[in-house]
């Protein structure tokens, strides 16, 4: 009986220390958008302390922003979307695994990421500064978004 109440206590303990690590995630504040933007993946190059893109373009399209995010203590906006040809994302970044890409949105380079895995499903995100965001996104509230995050 005595063992019974050791194991009942030991598993009630790890559940009750699980649910305090899942409850205390940092999640994201959100902000729906609706909006269509050129983005546009490139190889690099790095030459004299800056990186470079080099042409031809790996792959453009048109993608859909429905939301930003912005997680607490961060001081970017991270703005989610997902590739349509998963298979050419697929591609590339399996062949630039340890290098850089860039990612252009709307022409203008926004991340310049070091690919650490190859990436199947199209998912990708940059992280935009305030100017950034308000650039691209001008009607949303970005103080609304900081203060939702903290």
């Amino acid at each position: 009986m005595r063992t019974k109440n050791v194991i009942v206590r030991f598993l009630l303990a790890s559940f009750v220390g699980i649910l305090a690590i899942a409850c205390s995630a940092k999640t994201p504040a959100k902000v729906s958008v609706d909006k269509d933007i050129s983005v546009a993946v490139y190889s690099t190059v790095k030459s004299e302390g800056t990186i470079d893109t080099v042409s031809p373009c790996l792959l453009t399209e048109t993608v859909h922003i429905s939301e930003l995010l912005r997680y607490p203590d961060d001081e970017g906006i991270t703005m989610p979307f997902t590739l349509s040809d998963t298979a050419k994302y697929a591609e590339i970044t399996g062949d630039n695994l340890e290098k850089r890409i860039a990612i252009i949105v709307n022409g203008q380079i926004l991340s310049t990421p070091v690919v650490k895995m190859k990436i199947k499903n199209g998912a990708c995100s940059v992280i935009l500064d305030e100017k950034q965001a308000k650039d691209l996104f001008p009607t949303i509230n970005i103080e609304e978004l900081k203060s939702a995050s903290r």
